[in-house]
């Protein structure tokens, strides 16, 4: 969150919890007027069905969405300044 932040992002943390809808991405946020979503996975890992749900759901609406593995991963899917294999790059047209 803080390269994100030294950038110019405004973006929060998000806790599952009783008041969270299941597959709440875990980063939510906004850059250059353009709002970002990401799902944060440890190398290897996958999300779940849900949770890729809502990416889409959130591309749908316009939103940047991704699921990373790391700081450089982030940086890129929001800012797009990389090709890095692995990165879920789907962007609306």
């Amino acid at each position: 969150m803080r390269a994100l932040r030294k950038r110019g992002a405004k973006v929060i943390k998000t806790h599952g919890g009783p008041f969270t809808p299941t597959g709440t991405p875990d980063l939510v946020g906004c850059v250059n007027g353009r709002a970002f979503v990401l799902e944060v996975k440890r190398p290897g890992q996958r999300p779940r069905r849900i949770q890729e749900y809502e990416l889409e759901q959130w591309r749908k609406a316009g939103a940047i969405a991704g699921v990373v593995t790391s700081v450089e991963e982030a940086l890129a899917v929001v800012f797009g300044e990389t090709s890095n294999q692995g990165i879920d790059r789907k962007r609306p047209v």
